[in-house]
């Protein structure tokens, strides 16, 4: 059986978050962004882009964090720190409550949105 993802179930579903628990967290891990990778999208555009498509999914009901590996947000997580260095992820991932969501070559939106709506339910 699939998800329901009609838009007044999810909204039903947004609602029901923000009421009863605070913010998912949905956290970005990236490695800086080479000088010499100037002409691509960057990280900080890849991690606006998620945010903006996770707000206008899931609202308040969502908070979201892009976190560059070896900055001082990077050293406040020992959970991302341990699994790296256990050889469960890679860069980029994507954490949504801790939990991996994505860990590939690319990052996969559809993954983070299907792992969002489970911790919703």
């Amino acid at each position: 059986m699939g998800l329901n993802r009609t838009p007044k179930y999810l909204e039903f579903l947004v609602k029901k978050v923000e009421m009863e628990r605070k913010p998912i967290l949905t956290e970005l891990f990236t490695i800086p962004q080479a000088a010499c990778d100037s002409g691509k999208a960057n990280w900080i555009q890849t991690g606006e882009m998620i945010k903006n498509l996770i707000n206008t999914r899931f609202g308040s009901a969502v908070e979201f964090n892009h976190i560059e590996f070896m900055s001082g947000q990077w050293f406040q997580n020992s959970k991302a720190q341990e699994m790296l260095e256990n050889g469960n992820v890679n860069f980029p991932f994507v954490l949504v409550d801790g939990e991996i969501a994505c860990s590939e070559k690319k990052i996969n939106i559809s993954k983070i949105i299907n792992t969002i709506q489970l911790k919703i339910k």
